[in-house]
């Protein structure tokens, strides 16, 4: 007897108008015309240098009525300095009528088994709170945590965000500025009765007297910026926040000692796959030549992404970039890279920062996932972890390797310590 649910590889070409269908029901965000509609299955399906998508079909009943779909596309990844094909998972959706585990799960099995025939070496993805069970039963292992980093360009739009927050959270705020503060400010002189003006004496115990003074003095304004928002006091203090970051970024900069400058462009060029040749990547990387890049942020054209260079300031060498979009006057960073992920990257952030200012924009975001010491460094560039939407909840990576992964190879790909992987290498 034919089961409830089943799946299968089909060719995309052949099934357009049905999985063009299932995008527009399942996957895409408000009202889309036609015409994108058509642009965005040929951009996915086949218009990626890396190779074309995969597809599989889901089924329902003898009679196969179409319920769902799940894709991957190949994206080149170098492990451990070995080439490899790797399949990223998108444009999985199930009809809603069949929105059970069952439909989903035959879709996401048949796919992770059909994978090394369809030509890649392993699977990775990024499923949300609701969808990760599936993809754990399907065979996943979940590598790590994703993470939003936010950094405040700008002090008056986060006084105006916490003035309409509630109380809680206006104290969970509060208090993880005056953390940070005073964790900066007890490091910058080592000296013991330095340190205990602003570090407690054990955990638990009352805050140090200028913690708690900072602290005071921050939950006034709070209030005061909710009753009042636009009242000299908030504006006064913006500002003065304002410069105070600022000159936290000069001085930053200042101290990296090496001259660069910047350069915004809307599209990749030879510089970019001349920084490709030379650089020193992470244990794992996803290729990012001229061409990768251009079809992920710049060829769509239904985002609006720009390329923020870094340029040696002597020979005008690329020394790293940053593809962002801007969404409500915030920056959303999809891909960072740098000649190097240690001094480079992290001017490459500073100065990346200090040009978002200039243009006006109050914040600077990414998602990413890391190597876990990688936060720390995040943190000492100013950037605060938020938490997923609630709709969303966690998303995580997870990878799928068969049997047949060379083991040299698996140990690496299932070690959280070896992923640098962006939002924009995540999903599409």
């Amino acid at each position: 007897m034919e089961k409830v649910y089943s799946a299968a590889r089909i060719q995309p070409e052949e099934h357009r108008d049905a999985l063009a269908r299932l995008w527009k029901e399942n996957l895409a965000h408000g009202e889309i015309s036609p015409e994108v509609l058509e642009r965005r299955m040929r951009w996915f399906q086949e218009q990626n240098p890396a190779g074309p998508a995969r597809t599989w079909m889901g089924y329902h009943g003898p009679e196969r009525e179409i319920i769902g779909s799940g894709s991957f596309f190949p994206r080149d990844l170098y492990v451990s300095g070995r080439k490899l094909k790797a399949g990223v998972l998108g444009d999985f959706g199930v009809t809603k009528a069949h929105r059970i585990a069952g439909a989903a799960m035959s879709i996401q099995r048949e796919l992770a088994k059909g994978c090394r025939e369809a030509g890649v070496d392993f699977l990775y993805g990024f499923p949300n709170k609701a969808s990760f069970p599936i993809f754990q039963r399907a065979g996943y292992k979940k590598i790590a945590d994703s993470i939003i980093w936010v950094r405040p360009l700008m002090a008056a739009y986060k006084l105006h965000e916490l003035a309409a927050a509630s109380a809680g959270e206006q104290q969970g705020t509060v208090n993880a500025v005056m953390q940070r503060v005073a964790e900066r400010a007890a490091a910058a002189v080592p000296h013991p009765r330095w340190r205990a003006l602003w570090e407690a004496a054990a955990p638990g115990d009352p805050p140090a007297p200028l913690t708690h003074a900072l602290s005071t003095a921050a939950e006034r304004l709070v209030q005061r910026a909710t009753v009042k928002p636009d009242n000299a006091l908030v504006r006064t203090a913006g500002r003065a926040l304002d410069a105070s970051m600022a000159l936290r970024d000069a001085a930053a900069l200042l101290a990296k000692r090496r001259r660069v400058r910047g350069e915004l462009v809307d599209a990749a060029d030879h510089r970019f796959d001349a920084l490709w040749a030379r650089a020193k990547p992470s244990p794992i990387a996803g290729e990012r030549s001229a061409e990768f890049l251009n079809w992920r942020y710049a060829q769509l054209g239904t985002v609006k992404h720009r390329f923020f260079c870094m340029l040696d300031g002597h020979d005008g060498r690329l020394l790293g970039y940053a593809v962002y979009a801007v969404r409500n006057n915030k920056v959303e960073v999809s891909d960072l890279f740098a000649e190097d992920d240690g001094a480079t990257f992290d001017t490459l952030i500073l100065e990346f920062c200090q040009a978002m200012r200039r243009e006006g924009h109050v914040s600077v975001g990414m998602l990413l996932v890391t190597p876990p010491s990688f936060n720390t460094r995040l943190r000492a560039l100013g950037f605060f972890a938020r938490p997923h939407p609630p709709h969303v909840g966690s998303r995580w990576l997870v990878v799928h390797v068969d049997a047949s992964f060379p083991e040299e190879l698996r140990r690496v790909v299932l070690d959280p310590n070896s992923w640098f992987i962006t939002d924009g290498e995540l999903d599409v």
